[in-house]
C-alpha cells in the first residue's frame, strides 16, 4: 500500500469546543468571590450565570452545549485508491479532548466557589453540568415546603429600626427567591405583603398609592419611601445602628403617662397630702392625733372602736 494511504484526514465534529488562545477561567476569582451556602444561591448564581454566559461557556452547565463523540469516523484522503472499498476507523476525536478539558476547568470553579456545608452537592459528579444540577435541585428547590416557608417570611416581614433601602432589599430577595422556587408573586401581593411591613409612619402612604388602582414596584416603593425619609429625618434621629428612633407619638404617648403620674404624685403631696396621709398612714390624723379607721373619728384607734361597739 502506498505511503498516501496512511495518511488520514480527520472531518470537522458537530458541536466542538472552539479553541482559545489563553483559559477564560484564569481570572474567575475577580469575577467570582461570593462562596455559596444554604442561604445565598440567588447571590452566588446571581455572579456565575453573566460571568459563564460572557465567556460563552454557559452551555456547558445547562447542557446546551453537549459532549461530543469520543470517537469519530476517519475520512480517507483523495489520493487513497482504496478508499471505495476501504472501511472507515474510528480514531480519536480531538473534540472530545477539548470539550473534557474546558468542561473540567468549569467544574473546578464551581467547586471552589463552595462552602464546606455545600460541598457534598458536588462529591460524586463527574461533570460541570452535574454539579450545576445538584445544586440548583438542591438550594433553588421548587418544592411546596419552600414556597409555604418563603411566603411566610415575607407575610411576616416588618420594618422596625431598617432603613427604607435594607426593608426593601429583604422584600425584594424574597420575592426573586419565590420566583425562583417556581411561585412568581404578583405586583398586588407585594404592594400588600411590603405596605403591612411598613413602620406606622410610612404606612399613610399606601393609600395615596394604590389610589390610582395600578400596583407598583418595590423600586417605585423605595423611591417613596426614601422621600419619607428625608421629609421625616428630623422627627425620627437616627440611632447608633443607623436605623431610626421611636415615633415623636410614642415619646408623647410616654411623656404623658409620667406627666400624669407625677400629677397624681403632686396631688397626694400637694393639696391631698392630708388625705394621702390619712388614707396611707394607718389612722394619722391632724396633728399626729390617732383617728379611727372605723368610724373615722379621732382620738382613738380601730381597736378602741371595736371593742366599744361589739362590747
Amino acid at each position: 500500500m502506498s505511503s498516501n494511504s496512511s495518511e488520514r484526514t480527520v472531518s470537522a465534529a458537530t458541536g466542538a469546543a472552539p479553541a482559545t488562545a489563553s483559559n477564560p477561567l484564569a481570572s474567575a476569582h475577580h469575577f467570582v468571590s461570593i462562596k455559596l451556602t444554604m442561604r445565598n444561591f440567588l447571590f452566588w448564581r446571581t455572579q456565575l450565570v453573566p460571568f459563564l454566559r460572557g465567556q460563552d461557556l454557559l452551555g456547558y452547565v445547562d447542557g446546551e452545549t453537549p459532549c461530543p463523540s469520543p470517537t469519530i469516523d476517519a475520512a480517507p484522503t483523495s489520493g487513497d485508491s482504496a478508499s471505495a472499498t476501504t472501511t472507515p476507523s474510528p480514531i480519536p476525536n480531538p473534540a472530545f479532548k477539548a470539550w473534557i478539558k474546558q468542561d473540567q476547568s468549569i467544574m473546578s470553579l464551581l467547586i471552589s466557589s463552595l462552602s464546606d456545608e455545600v460541598m457534598h452537592l458536588a462529591v460524586g459528579r463527574s461533570t460541570s453540568k452535574e454539579v450545576w444540577e445538584s445544586i440548583t435541585s438542591a438550594l433553588g428547590s421548587s418544592t411546596r415546603a419552600r414556597c409555604l416557608s418563603l411566603l411566610g417570611q415575607f407575610h411576616f416581614l416588618r420594618q422596625g429600626n431598617s432603613t427604607a433601602t435594607e426593608y426593601l432589599g429583604r422584600a425584594q430577595l424574597l420575592v426573586e427567591n419565590l420566583a425562583l422556587a417556581g411561585r412568581p408573586i404578583s405586583l398586588d401581593e407585594q404592594n400588600l405583603f411590603v405596605f403591612r411591613g411598613l413602620r406606622p409612619e410610612f404606612r399613610a402612604m399606601a393609600p395615596s398609592l394604590t389610589a390610582a388602582g395600578v400596583p407598583v414596584t418595590i423600586p417605585q416603593i423605595s423611591d417613596y419611601l426614601q422621600a419619607q425619609e428625608f421629609i421625616h429625618a428630623e422627627d425620627f434621629p437616627a440611632t447608633a445602628d443607623g436605623g431610626f428612633g421611636t415615633a415623636p407619638a410614642a415619646h408623647f404617648t410616654g411623656r404623658g403617662r409620667r406627666n400624669h403620674g407625677d400629677g397624681g404624685q403632686g396631688s397626694t403631696n400637694g393639696g391631698g397630702r392630708n388625705r394621702g396621709r390619712g388614707g396611707n398612714g394607718r389612722g394619722r390624723g391632724r396633728n399626729g392625733v390617732p383617728k379611727c379607721q372605723i368610724c373615722r373619728a379621732q382620738g382613738h384607734t380601730a381597736v378602741t372602736c371595736y371593742q366599744r361597739y361589739s362590747g
